[in-house]
């Protein structure tokens, strides 16, 4: 007997993230040889193909979701995702301003304004409360190790794994670049070993919708140049439209507060994992809660305005759908093999009552 691989997948997947989290580029996960449990399916049809015998994934392997909607997901190719980063960005904004989505516009647009109002005051309330709970405000991390790169005439760059050092560090860390890259590499990780289609198929999503987010969210920033709580000394911070290109450079900070870069990538992130594995449903609130705490933390150690998230959140929104809505291809109904996934794991487990003639009590059971 043999435990299916994902839907169990994905609590591997958290485990190998959290492996490659902590570990960063020093980790190794090991994983299941097993052979995917979904159906693997011919590219132009809906009908079952024989597995691929050269240890390969399938070219395309069928999923059909809770919803009943069935999907077909091909094997991505290396770095492919990069070349969809100018797709995604012409895309973006007709997705973004269709009329069903008039009221998220507004909400974003209101939110903003409303929060800019009151930015100065949120920002003070979240240090006073972070004080209040001796939560340091540093954003401080030890370094692991650093690789030294050498290039040009003698020239040297010292390439830095680091890991928080502290509380506050540590919730900022959940927006950092080296977290959704472990995210990443968990997925593509085990659609590697388990040759699963819908695994990989999340990592090349994930990594194009945060290369996709980040490029446009740093052309806002060089177009807006609103400084930093940290650097400020004007309430609210002060804005300078299309800021000169060589002093945003040489003053960062000053700049660089709007949109917020790292709640944008964590939103793509979590979206695209939503999107995917929507029988999980733990996703969408672990991983706003945990945006929550990111959101915090960057008020608390002053790098962000409250005012710079809605837009970032609108942003990774809708990179990551986009990033899944070109990933995959919709099934019609007729073409469908009407194999569903398996059943996550969690609802496998059966409790019913047990006993005999002296005894009773319960019992429980797992199907593997």
């Amino acid at each position: 007997m043999s435990l299916p691989l994902l839907s169990g997948s994905l609590s591997r997947i958290l485990f190998l993230t959290a492996g490659l989290t902590l570990g960063l580029s020093s980790a190794q996960a090991r994983a299941t040889t097993e052979p995917v449990t979904a159906q693997v399916a011919a590219p132009d049809s809906g009908r079952v193909a024989a597995p691929d015998t050269t240890g390969r994934a399938p070219r395309r392997s069928e999923y059909t979701m809770p919803s009943g909607e069935t999907y077909h997901y091909a094997r991505p190719k290396p770095l492919r995702f990069l070349l969809n980063i100018p797709r995604d960005v012409v895309a973006y904004p007709k997705f973004a301003f269709q009329k069903k989505n008039l009221p998220m516009i507004g909400g974003v647009v209101a939110s903003t304004v409303l929060l800019y109002a009151f930015d100065q005051q949120i920002l003070d309330g979240a240090k006073q409360l972070g004080r209040h709970m001796h939560l340091s405000s540093a954003s401080t991390q030890t370094t692991l190790f650093d690789v030294p790169v050498r290039y040009g005439s003698g020239k040297q760059l010292d390439l830095e794994f680091n890991y928080p050092s502290n509380l506050n560090s540590a919730m900022y860390f959940l927006g950092d670049g080296w977290t959704h890259l472990s995210i990443a590499g968990s997925f593509w990780a085990y659609g590697l070993l388990g040759r699963d289609n819908r695994a990989s198929q999340t990592a090349s999503q994930i990594m194009e919708a945060v290369y996709t987010n980040g490029l446009v969210v740093q052309v806002l920033k060089h177009m807006t140049g609103r400084e930093s709580p940290y650097t400020t000394t004007y309430p609210r911070g002060k804005i300078r439209l299309f800021p000169n290109q060589k002093t945003y450079s040489q003053h960062v900070p000053n700049y660089d507060a709007y949109p917020s870069g790292h709640l944008s990538t964590a939103m793509a992130t979590v979206t695209v994992i939503a999107e995917n594995y929507p029988e999980y449903r733990f996703v969408r609130p672990v991983g706003y809660s945990l945006m929550g705490l990111l959101s915090y933390a960057m008020l608390n150690n002053g790098v962000h305005w409250a005012s710079d998230y809605p837009l970032a959140l609108a942003l990774g929104y809708g990179f990551g759908k986009i990033a899944v809505m070109h990933g995959r291809s919709q099934v019609k109904h007729d073409q469908a093999t009407g194999l569903a996934l398996p059943q996550p794991w969690y609802q496998k487990v059966r409790v019913a009552p047990a006993g005999g003639l002296s005894n009773y009590g319960l019992s429980l059971n797992y199907q593997w």
